[in-house]
């Protein structure tokens, strides 16, 4: 018992510090998260569709020189600086062409990010002077493994209450980060400080990893042993009390042993959040959605839209033509600046729908001998399909086989949305369940959710403060008698 209490005291001096430090920082993360510029936020921020001076003689050559004898994996038509551009998206590779000139965009300087600059503020409605802060490669906000084809990137502010800031790729134009005074200084005390996300260390990701998931290992095995400890102790003395400790341990005693099984919960949690050495990797359901997509997007399809847009009305306030090919033909999304979403017949750009005999033969297309156990249309989130801080698309049309694997079809393109595997399903289930009190609907809704994860969130946090306190107090303690013999 003498040694356990040593151990759990010095390895809580090591520690404990760190427990205390992701305890507090959850609080923040349950309502503030860290800044992400989502497909779903980016229409608000593009101008209206227009191909009035679109194109060039050359265009339809200069798109075909750039697929080439290739495949896309989707192409999309938008504005840029007021000027409509097309994106050629294959194997996470972007190419940019300005469909005016047909000219390719390799590159965007200062001057160009500034005009784009210009249309961003504008169509958000955002006034006031802008600063361009210069060019940055990686900091703080922009860490994501997703931003690295977009660097370097070009760093701007505006003078308006929120005190935004974005970041526009040199490669692309995109704005590819916005983050706002609210966000940047609740980030820094939520997730930051939550994941260890802090610049220099997450530049090098096996470091980060290593260290996250070693740090959450000696953290479980601290409070293992602090279990052990509390129970151990735990009897009725002849003062009626049931512990030996007072003041500040006492504390301790019996609020880690309250709590305890909640905190081997939330570290047990956030060290699967990781991945550790694959445990619950899943498979990547590329071959499913291959069989989907049932054939390749090319340069013949893209001119075949790009001509189109020329001679047809696009439905009013679109800002965006987003195609991808299903079952073997085109699929057009028309994004609008609300938030829209509306399919477009590749034929004739009218509004459209899918059949409801594509969605009844979608489990065969995905898996051809796999046997279906249920499928039909979910309107409303389920078990493995919902939003927790971000929202999801609805409805979707969801295949479950009878190995237990769900799919889940976008309800207007007919797109892969979302699979689960047996892995993917543990990792809901032993992460997002156990981590963020993610069981069901009732439970995340709100303010459910915080009158269930506060007062579990004070207990663990005032378990891992007080021994915190009392190791650092007596380290102190220590250190002064040592001084005062000298």
């Amino acid at each position: 018992m003498r040694f356990a209490i040593l151990l759990h005291r010095y390895l809580g001096l090591a520690i404990g510090f760190v427990i205390s430090l992701w305890c507090l920082s959850a609080f923040v993360m349950m309502y503030v998260q860290y800044p992400e510029y989502t497909d779903t936020e980016r229409p608000t921020s593009l101008s209206t569709l227009d191909f009035s001076d679109c194109c060039s003689a050359e265009t339809p050559r200069r798109i075909e020189t750039a697929i080439g004898n290739g495949s896309l994996d989707r192409y999309r038509f938008e504005m840029l600086a007021e000027r409509p551009v097309i994106r050629l998206y294959s194997r996470g590779y972007q190419q940019v062409l300005d469909l005016i000139t047909g000219e390719q965009r390799f590159e965007f300087d200062s001057e160009a990010a500034t005009r784009i600059s210009k249309s961003f503020l504008s169509n958000l409605g955002l006034a006031g002077r802008t600063r361009y802060i210069g060019v940055v490669d990686t900091d703080q906000w922009t860490l994501y493994a997703t931003h690295d084809a977009h660097r370097p990137l070009h760093h701007f502010a505006a003078d308006d209450p929120a005190e935004t800031q974005w970041y526009i790729s040199s490669t692309t134009g995109e704005v590819v980060q916005t983050t706002t005074f609210r966000e940047r200084f609740w980030g820094w005390l939520g997730a930051v400080t939550h994941w260890i996300y802090f610049t220099e260390l997450r530049q090098r990701p096996a470091a980060w990893a290593q260290l996250v998931i070693w740090l959450s290992i000696a953290s479980l095995f601290l409070t293992c042993i602090g279990i052990y400890i509390g129970i151990s102790r735990l009897k009725r003395f002849s003062n009626g009390r049931l512990s030996p400790y007072r003041g500040w341990a006492l504390w301790h005693h019996y609020v880690g042993l309250a709590f305890g099984l909640f905190t081997l919960t939330w570290l047990a949690s956030g060290l699967l959040s990781m991945n550790p050495w694959g445990a619950l990797e899943g498979r990547s359901f590329f071959l499913d959605n291959q069989r989907l997509r049932g054939g390749e997007l090319g340069s013949v399809h893209v001119v075949d839209t790009l001509r189109l847009v020329q001679q047809q009305s696009l439905p009013p306030d679109s800002v965006q033509i987003d195609s991808s090919i299903v079952n073997g033909e085109p699929a057009l999304i028309s994004r609008q600046q609300g938030g829209g979403r509306i399919l477009l017949s590749a034929h004739d750009l009218t509004p459209s729908q899918r059949g409801e005999s594509f969605f009844d033969q979608a489990s065969a297309l995905l898996r051809p001998n796999a046997a279906v156990s249920n499928k039909g249309w979910l309107e409303q989130p389920d078990t493995y399909y919902y939003g927790h801080h971000q929202p999801i698309e609805l409805p979707v049309y969801r295949v479950v086989y009878e190995d237990g694997e769900r799919a889940y079809l976008d309800g207007l393109s007919g797109e892969l949305s979302y699979a689960v595997d047996a892995s993917q399903k543990w990792y809901r289930w032993l992460f997002l369940a156990l981590h963020r009190g993610d069981f069901s609907a009732a439970l995340r809704s709100r303010p459910i959710w915080d009158l269930l994860l506060l007062p579990l969130l004070l207990g663990v946090s005032i378990s891992a403060l007080t021994g915190t306190w009392l190791g650092f107090r007596r380290l102190f303690r220590r250190k002064k008698r040592q001084s005062l013999s000298d």
